[in-house]
């Protein structure tokens, strides 16, 4: 009887280590797909930035160069451009707390909350 007991003793101390390894594993999973959705996230974003801001400063070039040619005031076309630029920053300036956060917000929770998560630890 001993002997079945240490047996069983041994046996749930190798189960429990696996179980222990296996969770451990899950965790280290769980973080690299996070970490994976984040900086997707963010490097998806700055080049949506940069390609934005390319398209604008192109944009406004064309602007200044359009005007420059049709009114042969080039300085005028470049003042025009410097105040769209001007009105979007002040714009984005007082929008940014209210656009950056909610956004910012909305994505980080989805992606540390998940759904299934919440549902998994209910079934528990």
């Amino acid at each position: 009887m001993s002997k079945n007991l240490s047996d069983n003793f041994n046996e749930l101390s190798d189960v429990s280590k696996r179980y222990v390894q296996a969770r451990i594993d899950l965790v280290k999973l769980t973080v690299l797909n996070r970490a994976t959705v984040v900086t997707t996230y963010l490097l998806g974003n700055f080049i949506l930035s940069l390609g934005g801001a390319l398209i604008l400063f192109f944009g406004l070039a064309a602007l200044v160069v359009w005007y420059g040619q049709t009114y042969q005031d080039y300085l005028t076309g470049l003042l025009l451009a410097i105040g769209v630029l001007v009105v979007l920053t002040v714009l984005f300036a007082l929008l940014k707390n209210k656009l950056l956060t909610t956004i910012v917000l909305r994505k980080y929770s989805s992606m540390f909350f998940d759904e299934d998560d919440e549902e998994e630890e209910v079934k528990l």
